[in-house]
């Protein structure tokens, strides 16, 4: 037993350093998104990538020999699986009647749309595909549809009236096996060409691109390439091309890179800085239902291995103090509390809203002013104790929790309990704060996973941003873990 552990142990030590190797590539190539969220993340991301190689035209038909080329020698079609091109062969531009006859390369996003320029021949977006397939599809927008009008060979391609809410006009429906690349390739696109997407008009792109710099995408486009992106993950066919694309145009696909990269620009992490030094492709891990059958003594907390180490049950707590003044505070706007500001500070999230008419706003770079009926939350773990530390004299009583708190000696207020989420609301006058001591719960860190990475304060939410403890509950669902700056996605299936 000790020795099996022991080898499972070192196993797991080489894949970290394994992983760290690939990750720290990765962090070099893409630091500029670090610590970027949102707005601001995908403009960084048009930073790293946009500047590549054009590779020309023809040049695609060289490439797809290294790109998309299947398992048995011959060409990956995105759009048919009946067919069994030769790459380069005597049906690559072949004319075509019927699926089939001949391949060509499909801008997935049409050429109609944008015109002329440098993404007309992007191997990321220009595939090869059959040739009357794609001819079907024309320029319509993809989506999702009944097959009403019409479906290629084995139902595998789709064309009809869009069922997705929001879009109802004809659109063309990918294979489920593609969609998540086809996603992960539109949400290329708003990075690399964020300079020029907001500009395009032509066929449907009114009815798919919004016109605007940021998000980019109708919201019902949008909405549907990211749950395109959660069915189809990344796999080892897409990693490859990714790949065989940074050999001939020098610039890669960050949503293959770092699978939930996605969220944190337009979906549920958006709130959520970008840690670029996340493990490669290691956005989402897979929590498998049942222990693996081949173990014969799998881990399990209430009959632990006699050899191993217990540690004890004992939590206790953790203390930091958030002084305002060394707080970069940025806007934002709660659907309940209105106008306000946030920030993060010992891997907690501060915000404070006016909930007023007046502006209970950052009079200086020392204090937070807080008006009557202005909210103060602190987010991101179980609070169990806070001392507030006044800037001067003018001070208000506050409600915490439904019950009234006074300042002791003008100078502090002290309150010991238990809230996730925290919240204190001023209730008359105003109160002028320079500095919080802010004490939480700490999780009960144990397990091999330590000797991947340092101990350090782990959160778990849940897909509302709901916080559930210390440990991915058991549960099929998404769940988003905070450990310190770090924000990883965990899919238990």
């Amino acid at each position: 037993m000790r020795y099996t552990r022991f080898c499972s142990t070192l196993i797991l030590l080489f894949a970290c350093v394994a992983m760290t190797s690939q990750a720290e590539n990765l962090a070099t190539y893409y630091a500029g998104a670090n610590n970027k969220k949102g707005a601001d993340l995908k403009t960084a991301l048009y930073g790293i990538i946009h500047n590549h190689t054009n590779i020309g035209y023809d040049g695609l038909l060289s490439a797809y020999h290294e790109t998309d080329k299947r398992a048995d020698g011959y060409l990956r079609d995105w759009y048919s699986n009946a067919t069994n091109y030769v790459i380069g062969g005597p049906k690559e531009n072949h004319s075509y009647s019927g699926e089939g006859d001949g391949y060509n390369r499909e801008h997935l996003v049409p050429q109609s749309w944008f015109g002329s320029g440098e993404m007309k021949s992007d191997l990321v977006q220009v595939v090869p595909s059959d040739g009357y397939v794609n001819n079907r599809r024309g320029n319509y927008p993809l989506g999702e549809n009944n097959g009403g009008t019409w479906m290629s060979a084995n139902g595998y391609s789709k064309l009809g009236a869009c069922t997705v809410s929001g879009y109802s006009g004809q659109c063309f429906e990918p294979n489920d096996e593609v969609k998540g690349d086809i996603a992960r390739v539109y949400f290329y696109v708003l990075a690399c060409y964020e300079n020029l997407h907001p500009n395009w008009n032509g066929g449907s792109a009114s009815q798919v691109f919004d016109g605007k710099k940021y998000p980019g995408l109708k919201d019902w486009a949008l909405k549907m390439f990211l749950r395109w992106a959660k069915q189809d993950p990344v796999d080892d066919v897409e990693r490859a091309r990714n790949e065989a694309v940074y050999k001939w145009q020098k610039n890669r696909n960050p949503f293959i890179d770092y699978p939930s990269l996605c969220e944190y620009v337009w979906g549920d992490s958006v709130s959520y800085c970008f840690d670029v030094s996340l493990p490669h492709g290691q956005g989402e891990v897979v929590i498998p239902d049942d222990p693996d059958p081949d173990d014969p003594n799998p881990d399990n907390p209430d009959n632990p291995d006699p050899d191993d180490p217990v540690t004890p049950d004992n939590p206790g707590a953790h203390s930091g103090s958030i002084v305002f003044s060394q707080c970069t505070w940025t806007s934002e706007k709660h659907p309940t509390y209105g106008n306000g500001y946030t920030a993060t500070a010992n891997g907690l999230k501060i915000s404070y809203y006016t909930n007023t008419s007046q502006n209970g706003v950052i009079k200086t770079d020392a204090e937070v002013r807080l008006y009557k009926g202005a909210v103060l939350l602190i987010e991101g773990a179980e609070v169990t104790g806070v001392v507030f530390h006044a800037y001067d004299s003018k001070l208000a009583n506050m409600s915490i929790d439904g019950k009234s708190y006074a300042w002791q000696d003008k100078a502090t207020m002290t309150w010991t309990g238990s809230m996730n989420p925290f919240l204190v609301m001023a209730q008359d006058g105003q109160s002028r704060i320079a500095s919080m001591d802010v004490t939480i719960a700490e999780p009960l860190i144990t397990g091999v996973e330590d000797l991947c990475r340092p101990s350090v304060l782990r959160l778990v939410f849940d897909e509302q941003g709901r916080y559930v403890g210390h440990s991915v509950p058991a549960r099929r669902g998404i769940y988003l873990i905070r450990e310190g700056e770090r924000t990883i996605k965990s899919l238990v299936k």
